[in-house]
C-alpha cells in the first residue's frame, strides 16, 4: 500500500506520541521534523529515526507531502498556512486555530490549494465514539436528552508555560475545551440526523488567571428545546473528564471520553443503564487512537479528499466559532485577535479575480461592479479581513448605514480604511433616516454621527435608508441638498423608494435646479420580492428598472442574490446574526410558481455553465445592465469570491430571456 510521507513541526510530547504511533500506521510514513531547539528537534529525529531541520523552508521543501502541526495554538494557523501555501497536506492540533476568522482563512486556502486539512480530534477516529453514537440513535433519538461533560486537570506551572500563557493563547477553553463543546455539537447533531448540531445559546460561567487566560470555565448550551448540554473545563482542577448522556429513562456513561482507553492498552468501556438496568459494554481497540487519527488522515489524502468525513471543514468552523463565543464570554482577551497582531495580514494568500471598475458620474475613481455590504461582521479582525481580501480582489465599494451593527459597521469600516491609509481609493455609500427616524431632521445629524464613526470627511453616496410617505419629497430633496452643499456628500440616492415617489423628487429637483437622486438601492435580483423581506422594502419591476436605465440612474441592489434562495446548500457555518435569512421568511417572501420555476433554471444553466447557481443568481444582475453596482453581504471569504466569480460570467440575450422566461 501507498504510504504518504508525513513531517511534523514541533518535537514536544504531542509531537513524540505522533511519531510514535506512526511506526503502527498502515498507510503512514514519518519523514522529518521541524523545531526550533537544534538539540531537542536532533534527539527527537534520532530516537524516531527521521531528518531534523531548524529552518522552516527547508522542511516544506523536503519532499513531505503532509505535514503534523503540533505547535502551540498561537502558531497553528500561520504553520498550517505555510504548509497550505506549498500545497501540502495538514493535520493541525486542535484547536484549529485561535479565532473562526483565521479557521475561515485555513479551510478556503485548504479548498483553492486543493490539499487535505483536518484538525486533530482524535477520538472522532475511534470505535468507542461510533458505539457512542449508535447508542443514542437506538435509544435516545425523540427524547428529552441533557448532555454532561467535562475535561479539566491540575496543572501548576509557571505563568510563562504555554497553558498560562496569553500570547501563545492557553487556558482551559481552546486547549481542553474544545473537546467536550465538540462531543456536544456531535451528539446533538447525531440525534437531529446531522453530522453535528451548533447551540442556539451560550451562557458562560469562568475564572480568569492573572496571566489573562481561562482557569476553569463551564458552558450551557441549548440545542434545540429537547437538546441541552453542561460542560465543563479546567487547568487548574481534576475533573471528572467523563460523559453522560441521559433522558428520564436512559443513561448513557462513557468513563474515558476523550482517550478511548488509551492508557490501558486500548480497553475502553460505556456504561449503558435502561430504567435502572446497567449494561458494561467493554471493547479493545488493537490499533490505538493516535494511530487511527493518522490513518484517517492519510487515508483520505490518498483518496484525493480535502476533508475527512469524520472531522469536516464545516464541522471545525462551526466548533471554533463557538469556542470563541465560550471564551469572550469568559472574558479571555488573545491579542491574536487584535488586527495589529494577527498573523492573518501577513499569510499569502492569491486573489480570485480583479473586479472590474465602471465610472460613476460625479465620483473620481472608478468603482466595483460588486458592492461590499458591511452588516455581517462579528468584530475589527473579521470585518479588517473581509475588507481586506474583497480589496485585494478588486472591489472598492463599501456600504454601510447609521443603524447597521448598532453603528459597528461604521466603525469597523472606517477603522479599516483609514489604518489602511485608503480614504482616497475606496468608495463608500452611506444610508441614514431609517424608520422610525425617516424625517428631514434626523439625516444631518445621522450622517455627522456617521461620518464620526467612519472617521471620513465626507460620503461618496448618500442614500435614504426608507421613505416616509407622510413627508413631501420636497422636504427631503432640501434636506439633502443642504448636506450636499455642506460639501458632505457627493451623490443622493434613495433605498426602498416606490417609482412614483423617486420620479416626484427627481422632477421637483429639476424644477427647481436643485441636486436630484443618481443612485436608487431597492431589491433587485433574479427572484421577485413578493412580500417585503423586512417592513418598508421595494423592489424593482421591470417598469421601474426601465425608467432607471433610461434616465442614467444607478442601481444599487441589496439582496441581489435573493438572500440564499438559490443556494443549494449552506456550505459554512455563520455566527448568529440577527439578519441571518430562514426558510419560513423565504417561503414568505420568494416562494411562488414564478420564482421556484426561475429557481429550476437557475440550476440547469449552472450545471452546463459550470458555476454555483447563487454565483449565476448574481451573474444575471450584472450582466442586466452596466449602471447596476449589485450589494453582495458575504459571511466568509468563500461566500466573497463565489460573489467575485460571478462577475466573471457572461450571459448573451438567449440565456438571460430563458432564465426569466
Amino acid at each position: 500500500m501507498k504510504e504518504v510521507k508525513w513531517g511534523i513541526i514541533a518535537a514536544g510530547s504531542i509531537a513524540n506520541a505522533f511519531a510514535h504511533s506512526i511506526k503502527y500506521s498502515e498507510n503512514a510514513t514519518l519523514s522529518c521534523v521541524l523545531g526550533r531547539n537544534e538539540e531537542k528537534v536532533n534527539s527527537f529525529a534520532q530516537k524516531h529515526n527521521c531528518q531534523p531541520y531548524l529552518d522552516l523552508e527547508l522542511f516544506l521543501d523536503s519532499g513531505i507531502e503532509a505535514v503534523y502541526v503540533a505547535t502551540p495554538h498561537d502558531s497553528h494557523f500561520h504553520y498550517s498556512m505555510e504548509a497550505i501555501n506549498r500545497k501540502l497536506h495538514v493535520l493541525c492540533e486542535k484547536p484549529l486555530s485561535v479565532n473562526s476568522t483565521e479557521a475561515m482563512i485555513l479551510i478556503n486556502e485548504a479548498k483553492k490549494n486543493d490539499v487535505f486539512l483536518m484538525e486533530a480530534f482524535m477520538y472522532r477516529t475511534h470505535p468507542q465514539t461510533f458505539e457512542i453514537l449508535e447508542l443514542c440513535k437506538k435509544y435516545l433519538k425523540n427524547a428529552n436528552v441533557k448532555i454532561l461533560s467535562s475535561f479539566g486537570f491540575d496543572a501548576p506551572v509557571d505563568k510563562s508555560h504555554r497553558l498560562r500563557n496569553l500570547n501563545l493563547a492557553g487556558g482551559a477553553i481552546l486547549d481542553v475545551g474544545c473537546y467536550p463543546l465538540s462531543m456536544a455539537r456531535l451528539i446533538a447533531g447525531t440525534l437531529n440526523d446531522e453530522k453535528y448540531l451548533d447551540p442556539k445559546s451560550i451562557e458562560v460561567k469562568g475564572i480568569l488567571d492573572t496571566t489573562g487566560v481561562d482557569n476553569k470555565s463551564s458552558a450551557n448550551l441549548i440545542f434545540s428545546d429537547n437538546i441541552s448540554a453542561y460542560i465543563e473545563t479546567s487547568i487548574n482542577e481534576e475533573l471528572q473528564n467523563n460523559l453522560i448522556i441521559k433522558s428520564d429513562k436512559v443513561e448513557i456513561e462513557v468513563f474515558e471520553p476523550w482517550h478511548c482507553g488509551q492508557f490501558q492498552e486500548g480497553k475502553y468501556s460505556i456504561e449503558l443503564n435502561l430504567e435502572g438496568k446497567k449494561t458494561i459494554i467493554s471493547n479493545k481497540d488493537e490499533v490505538g487512537l493516535f494511530t487511527r487519527e493518522i490513518n484517517e488522515a492519510s487515508k483520505c489524502i490518498l483518496l484525493g479528499d480535502s476533508e475527512s468525513s469524520l472531522m469536516s471543514h464545516k464541522d471545525s468552523l462551526g466548533n471554533m466559532l463557538w469556542l470563541e463565543k465560550w471564551y469572550l464570554e469568559s472574558g479571555v482577551k488573545y491579542p491574536q485577535n487584535i488586527v495589529e497582531n494577527s498573523p492573518i495580514f501577513s499569510s499569502r494568500y492569491k486573489p480570485v479575480v480583479k473586479l472590474e471598475k465602471s465610472k460613476i458620474e460625479e465620483i473620481p475613481k472608478k468603482g466595483s461592479r460588486l458592492v461590499f455590504g458591511c452588516d455581517n461582521q462579528t468584530s475589527q479582525l473579521h470585518a479588517s479581513t473581509m475588507f481586506d481580501h474583497f480589496y485585494n480582489n478588486g472591489g472598492n465599494i463599501f456600504d454601510t448605514a447609521y443603524i447597521y451593527n448598532d453603528g459597528k459597521s461604521d466603525k469597523y469600516l472606517g477603522e479599516w480604511i483609514n489604518s489602511n491609509g485608503l480614504s482616497k481609493e475606496v468608495i463608500v455609500l452611506g444610508k441614514g433616516a431609517h424608520t422610525p427616524h425617516c424625517e428631514p431632521q434626523f439625516i444631518k445629524q445621522q450622517l455627522e454621527e456617521s461620518l464620526d464613526r467612519l472617521k471620513l470627511e465626507s460620503l461618496d453616496i448618500y442614500c435614504l435608508h426608507r421613505d416616509n410617505l407622510d413627508i413631501p419629497v420636497e422636504e427631503f430633496i432640501d434636506a439633502l441638498n443642504e448636506i450636499h452643499s455642506a460639501g458632505l456628500i457627493s451623490i443622493l440616492g434613495a433605498s426602498n423608494w416606490t417609482l412614483e415617489r423617486f420620479d416626484n423628487a427627481n422632477n421637483y429637483a429639476k424644477k427647481y435646479k436643485k441636486i436630484g437622486f443618481k443612485v436608487l438601492s431597492n431589491n433587485f435580483s433574479l427572484a421577485n420580492m413578493n412580500s417585503p423581506v423586512w417592513p418598508g422594502c421595494v423592489n424593482c419591476n421591470e417598469q421601474y428598472l426601465e425608467y432607471l436605465f433610461d434616465n442614467e440612474i444607478y442601481l444599487f441592489p441589496w439582496s441581489s442574490q435573493a438572500r440564499g434562495f438559490f443556494l443549494e446548500k449552506d456550505l459554512y457555518p455563520k455566527a448568529a446574526h440577527v439578519a441571518n435569512p430562514s426558510y419560513e421568511e423565504e417561503k414568505r417572501v420568494w416562494h411562488d410558481a414564478i420564482n421556484l420555476s426561475r429557481k429550476e433554471r437557475c440550476f440547469q444553466l449552472s450545471e452546463k455553465l459550470g458555476c454555483l447557481p447563487i454565483e449565476l443568481a448574481l451573474a444575471y444582475v450584472i450582466n442586466k445592465n452596466p449602471n447596476i453596482f449589485p450589494l453582495v453581504g458575504p459571511r466568509s471569504v468563500y461566500e466573497s469570491e463565489s460573489c467575485m466569480k460571478a462577475s466573471l460570467i457572461t450571459l448573451d440575450n438567449e440565456q438571460m430571456n430563458w432564465l426569466t422566461s
